[in-house]
Formats: structure tokens, C-alpha cells, sequence
């Protein structure tokens, strides 16, 4: 391995010089020399020590991400498109900006607390955290902190979410114009994006539902087994219904699968539509009518928030990413 010396050696400076350029400290460097040392470390295909670019800058370049895991969900969270898509776009924005990627599925506030002061990383950006959590989170490790899809109200605390309730209105509209009159919004929890999303299904479908069409509301288990066993005790609801709106494109395909199981037609005996637009969507049989979010961006958005906290700029607000209806094949057309 080519060695700091080796690379002054051949540039004709000092390792000192060539330990300056590579962390950047240029002010006393001609950029002659600076251009010649870049190309001969490109040609070297040098690759710094981490624990050298520590030392030398006394920080990590660390940044943590957590991902909140409750008892019965962790394969949930490794199978779901949306984690995997989202964690790609925080690794190769975090790479672009120049730090390091540090991931935990983070069981518990402590153990949250201590990955952030064992590593000493330079942020957080958390995904699955309650607000609650995230405000404790912050507090006590007093590092610049982003979370990704959660509600504070005037709590000034940087989050990267969606626009939830529009979301779920748009859909809403869709399927009451469509002629559905019987549309049941299902979720595994009744708080923040979740909440907001049935509050706007709730809104459309007074507003542009026939006389009599109705928005109900059930809250499904977390827990991947009792799901299944809470969709085999609800399935003659289920398959009553005009159109099961869920919560997320994992749970809508988890749905399908157990309806056509079943025998249910989708969308002949049952429509179905989803929310994120994650991969699955497309390849599942029939494809899913959905809410598209722009994954890849909102984990880009969240990474250039964080950077510009830790490089010491003031707090700009909660960003909502735009969403928009995607139509496919799981829902039944009526007015065609």
C-alpha cells in the first residue's frame, strides 16, 4: 500500500505538504503543487486512513442512522421496499457529502443514546422513531438530529416528511370519483403520517363521495403473524368492502397475496391501493394503484439537512415532499 512518503517522494514536497492537501489544509499550498500531489494520489489510487482523517480533523465524520424496531417488526422493516430504497439514498448521499454511514435498528432510547456517544457521530437522522422519542433523542445528545416522517407542530425539530394528508386526500378523491362508496383505510397506527393520511381520506370522501358513501378506519398489528391472523378474523369485512385503502404498498401487497389466496378477485370482488410506490408495487399481480412519494429524494433531502446543521446553519422548518395519485390495476375502474 503506496504510503503518505511514497506520494512525496514522487510530488518532490514534503509529507507534510502531501498530508495537507489530502485534508484539505491548502492555504500555504501552491496549487501547482496541489494539482501535481492530487494527480499522483488518483494514479496511486490512494486511499486515506479513516482513523488518520479523525485524528488529523478531531471528528468522525460519522453519521448514525436509526431505525426504530418494535418487538415483532424487524422483518418487517428488512423486507419492506421503502426502508431498502430509503437507506440506499442516505448511504450514497452521505458518501456524496463526505462522511460515513453508521446503521442500527435501535431497540430502545438508551441504546440509541449510546451508539450516538460510543461512536461519536457527528448526526442522526432517525426513521421509525415516535416524535416523542426523536424530542428526547435530541435533547439529551445534543448533536444535530433529522427526522424523516414525523409531526412536532411548532416544536422546532428538522424533519423530511410528506405532504400525508393531501396524500390520502388525492386517493380519496380518486376513488369516491371512481364511484366507490364503501373505501376502508387501513394502518397500523392512528398517529402522525399515518393519521394525517386517513384525515385527508376522511376529507375527500365527504366531499366528493356519492350520498351514502362512507370512509371507515381499521388499525392493524404491527406484528407480521398476528397481522395474518387479524386478516384471516377480519376477512369477511375485507372482501365486503368496495376498495381497502392501505397505509403502505407493503401492506397492500401483503393484502392481495392473502386475498387471492383466498380467491378473491382483485380488483373484480375487491379494489386495492397502497401508498409510497416502492418497487413491489409495479411487479405485483395486478400492479397497485397508489400515492408516489420520491423516496430516493426525501433520504437526499434529509442527508443535506443534516450537513448543513452540523456545518452550523440555523434550523429552515419541515420540508413536505409533494405526492400524486399513480394509477394502475388494482382498483376497479366503475366509470369506464
Amino acid at each position: 500500500m503506496v504510503r503518505i512518503k511514497d506520494i512525496a517522494r514522487e510530488a518532490g514536497v514534503s509529507p507534510t505538504t502531501v498530508s495537507n492537501v489530502i485534508h484539505g489544509n491548502t492555504k500555504k499550498v501552491s496549487k501547482a503543487n496541489i494539482d501535481k500531489i492530487q494527480r499522483i494520489l488518483e494514479k496511486n489510487q490512494y486511499i486515506p486512513s479513516m482513523s488518520a482523517l479523525m485524528l488529523a480533523e478531531n471528528r468522525s465524520r460519522l453519521i448514525g442512522v436509526l431505525i426504530g424496531e418494535r418487538e415483532g417488526k424487524r422483518r418487517s422493516i428488512a423486507s419492506d421496499p421503502f426502508t431498502s430504497v430509503i437507506l440506499n439514498s442516505l448511504e450514497l448521499e452521505i458518501y456524496r457529502q463526505n462522511y460515513y454511514m453508521l446503521f442500527h435498528l435501535a431497540n430502545s432510547q438508551e441504546e440509541s443514546w449510546k451508539l450516538a456517544a460510543t461512536w461519536k457521530v457527528e448526526g442522526l437522522i432517525t426513521l421509525g422513531l415516535s416524535s416523542e422519542e426523536n424530542l428526547e433523542l435530541s435533547e439529551k445528545c445534543q448533536i444535530p438530529l433529522v427526522s424523516i416522517d414525523n409531526y412536532y407542530g411548532e416544536k422546532k425539530v428538522a424533519n423530511i416528511g410528506l405532504q400525508d394528508f393531501e396524500g390520502g386526500y388525492a386517493m380519496g378523491r380518486f376513488l369516491a370519483e371512481e364511484g366507490h362508496k364503501d373505501i376502508l383505510f387501513l394502518a397500523d397506527n392512528d398517529v402522525g403520517v399515518d393519521h394525517e393520511r386517513w384525515l385527508g381520506v376522511q376529507r375527500a370522501v365527504g366531499e366528493y363521495g356519492a350520498k351514502g358513501a362512507l370512509a371507515g378506519r381499521k388499525i392493524m398489528p404491527e406484528n407480521r403473524e398476528l397481522r395474518k391472523a387479524w386478516l384471516e378474523d377480519n376477512l369477511e369485512e375485507l372482501k365486503s368492502r368496495d376498495v381497502l385503502f392501505f397505509a403502505s404498498d407493503f401492506y397492500a401487497l401483503e393484502a392481495i397475496h392473502f386475498l387471492q389466496d383466498k380467491g378473491i378477485e382483485i380488483p373484480g370482488d375487491v379494489s386495492v391501493a397502497g401508498f409510497d410506490d416502492s418497487p413491489y408495487a409495479e411487479i405485483c399481480r395486478p400492479e397497485i394503484t397508489t400515492v408516489r412519494q420520491n423516496i430516493m429524494k426525501k433520504g437526499q433531502e434529509a442527508v443535506k439537512r443534516l450537513t448543513s446543521l452540523i456545518q452550523g446553519e440555523e434550523f429552515k422548518g419541515q420540508e413536505r415532499l409533494p405526492v400524486e395519485v399513480v394509477i394502475r390495476d388494482s382498483v376497479k375502474r366503475k366509470r369506464l
